[in-house]
């Protein structure tokens, strides 16, 4: 497959202000990409200055976005004011995302329903909006921020884990029947990376996994993505070590002692 030239492409990336979000704008506006950059309202200063300095930089274009997706017409009022303001996208990179941590009974159900929205019914609604125009086109792809966590269970933040098993199984079955189209969806699936997702309340300061797989930067996962983006790889984890821990291990062990390491390995380093 020919390799995508992003330059002078328009890519749209949400939750662009801070960690993987603000890593892929940096890796895309050094390929030429003119870039519609999402956040929430709060973000907006700082994401606006982000942006003046890729401009600066790269000589490229951005736009800033400050929409709360969670709510009920963000992404509709997303997709409306990129159009309008922006025109056709070539790309759109969901990003933005969330995690509440803890016992699935005993964390209230507002943090789990906000991680279902932002995480699952946001990226399907953005896919909806755009892949229509996309296809026309018959050009355009989607790259979805998933996780290593859609392919193992993910004790005390299960539900965040099920939302990236919910895109991931949604990104390989509409990327089936874009087949013919020209368009195509991808995955980002990395290992635990040091974004402020790890820094909600009461997610643990380091947990016993790290030991294992290590704790990535933003800026790491991001120069080994745009590679895997211009390939159009469908799922891509970045790494060789984080290959073999969540595709090759957790496929081939027995089930209960993959259960029994993700109890232990995904607690705090602390819990007795």
């Amino acid at each position: 497959m020919e390799k995508v030239n992003f330059y002078g492409k328009k890519v749209l990336i949400t939750g662009a202000s801070t960690g993987i979000g603000k890593a892929l704008s940096h890796e895309f506006a050094k390929k030429g990409a003119h870039l519609a950059l999402g956040c929430i309202p709060e973000e907006e200063k700082l994401l606006s200055e982000w942006a003046k300095e890729l401009e600066s930089r790269y000589s490229i274009k951005t736009w800033v976005f400050p929409i709360d997706l969670t709510e009920e017409d963000g992404p509709e009022r997303l997709f409306q004011e990129v159009t309008e303001k922006v025109g056709d996208i070539y790309a759109l990179v969901n990003n933005a995302g969330t995690v509440a941590y803890g016992k699935f009974w005993e964390i209230p159900l507002g943090p789990q329903a906000k991680t279902i929205q932002l995480n699952f019914i946001v990226p399907t609604k953005l896919m909806h909006l755009f892949l229509p125009g996309m296809v026309k086109r018959g050009d355009g792809v989607i790259y979805n921020t998933s996780s290593v966590s859609a392919l193992q269970p993910t004790p005390f933040h299960t539900v965040y884990g099920a939302t990236k098993a919910a895109v991931q199984s949604l990104s390989q079955g509409v990327r089936t029947e874009l087949r013919g189209t020209g368009v195509t969806i991808c995955t980002l699936n990395p290992p635990y990376t040091n974004t402020r997702l790890l820094k909600i309340q009461g997610f643990p300061e380091k947990l016993r996994w790290y030991s294992i797989s290590g704790l990535k930067t933003p800026e790491w996962i991001a120069q080994k993505a745009i590679k895997a983006f211009e390939k159009k790889r469908f799922m891509y984890v970045p790494g060789l070590w984080a290959k073999f821990l969540h595709i090759f291990l957790i496929r081939f062990s027995p089930r209960k002692l993959v259960d029994l390491v993700a109890y232990y390995g995904l607690q705090g380093k602390d819990k007795k």
